[in-house]
């Protein structure tokens, strides 16, 4: 009976055991578990983290450059979307045509089929714009690049070559005639005459040669240390330049008022455009005229004001006039032998110096250029 009843106490302790381990082992595969699940949580985490960072990086990447992006999925649904290309999301106007033509590219590319499409928007302002659709393997990519200023830069650049060739072939080829025939002339007048003419042709050509230097030198420049510029200094020597033409002309050039004030520029390029101004009210007033230059104060500002009595220029004209080459009065300009260049030069040292320049005119009653640059009282 003893025997028995430790058979079964030995038998049942066993049991327990075994059940006991049993329980241990589900404990420690249950706690495995939990560690791999808390592990592979935190796994898919830091994955999503990764992923989230490398989404955002891209962002900021695409929102660097200029054109507009947009990533499709295989959905085509915009996962991407730059701020450039936020612009054209919900739409008006002439941005709307944009989105439509976005839309339509990329359902294309979506489908496999690569395509580009150019869209003109009046505007204002007026734009050209190049939308480009590439199939992605997961889905599509959009560009929609604003190629406006490069389109009006080719097109400078067109007119430029275009209009350098005839003010250049037009002396040159006078010149050829002119010397052609002074070779068969015997009259001694007749010959002097011509003669005369060849050096007014040629002198004509140095000068469009000139101002095209003077152009490109100021282009190019880059102002990095400027200098206080007296005004009175400054419209002194613009003044003494001017005056033997003026003078030539039978016109008077009368300095009105001259602040004490400095302009923080290039001297240079500072008198080079007062006396484009001056050159400029000087060919297109009649004999017996004024002009009257002044320097003023105008806030913050310096203004270099020349006026004329002259011809005046139609409304038309004012947003022209400092274009390279254009001339109010083409007639006019040929006599007085202007070279079309002297607005345009001024027109760059203002934007070198930061400011601007302003014209007001009516036709038949003269015009009034200003230069305004910012001050710095001496």
């Amino acid at each position: 009976m003893t025997l028995a009843v430790v058979v079964v106490a030995g038998v049942l302790v066993v049991a327990v055991v075994v059940l006991v381990t049993k329980i241990i082992w589900m404990r420690a595969d249950l706690d495995g578990q939990r560690r791999l699940g808390e592990q592979a949580e935190l796994d898919a985490r830091a994955e999503q983290a990764r992923a989230d960072e490398t989404r955002l990086r891209l962002t900021q990447a695409l929102d660097a450059i200029p054109q507009a992006v947009l990533i499709a999925d295989a959905d085509g649904r915009v996962v991407v979307r730059n701020r450039v290309a936020d612009t054209f999301a919900d739409a008006r106007h002439s941005d709307a045509l944009v989105e439509a033509a976005i839309d339509e590219l990329l359902t294309e590319a979506l489908a496999g089929q690569a395509g580009t499409r150019p869209i003109d928007l009046f505007g204002p302002p007026r734009r050209t714009l190049v939308i480009a659709a590439t199939p992605l393997p997961d889905g599509a990519l959009v560009v929609v690049d604003d190629i406006s200023e490069r389109r009006r830069l080719e097109a400078t650049r067109r007119d430029f070559v275009a209009n350098i060739s005839h003010e250049l072939k037009t002396p040159v080829g006078a010149m050829g005639l002119l010397a052609e025939t002074l070779l068969a002339e015997d009259d001694r007048q007749v010959a002097s005459r011509l003669a005369e003419r060849i050096v007014n042709e040629a002198f004509r050509l140095d000068r469009t040669i000139e101002d095209l230097l003077v152009l490109s030198r100021i282009e190019g420049e880059e102002i990095a240390a400027h200098e206080p510029v007296s005004t009175g200094l400054l419209v002194a020597d613009a003044v003494e330049r001017i005056r033997p033409a003026a003078e030539q002309a039978g016109i008077e050039v009368a300095v009105e008022e001259v602040d004490e004030l400095a302009i923080v520029g290039d001297r240079r390029q500072l008198v080079s455009a007062l006396y484009n101004l001056l050159d400029n009210a000087v060919k297109y007033s009649d004999e017996g005229d004024e002009v009257e230059v002044r320097a003023i104060a105008e806030g913050s500002n310096v203004v270099l004001q020349v006026q004329d009595h002259g011809i005046g220029i139609p409304k038309a004209d004012l947003e022209r006039v400092f274009e390279r080459f254009y001339r109010v009065d083409q007639a006019r300009s040929r006599t007085t032998g202007g070279t079309g260049l002297g607005l345009a030069i001024v027109r760059h040292v203002a934007t070198n110096h930061d400011g601007e320049v302003r014209v007001d005119s009516r036709l038949g009653e003269g015009s009034t250029f200003s230069l305004v640059v910012p001050n710095k009282r001496t």
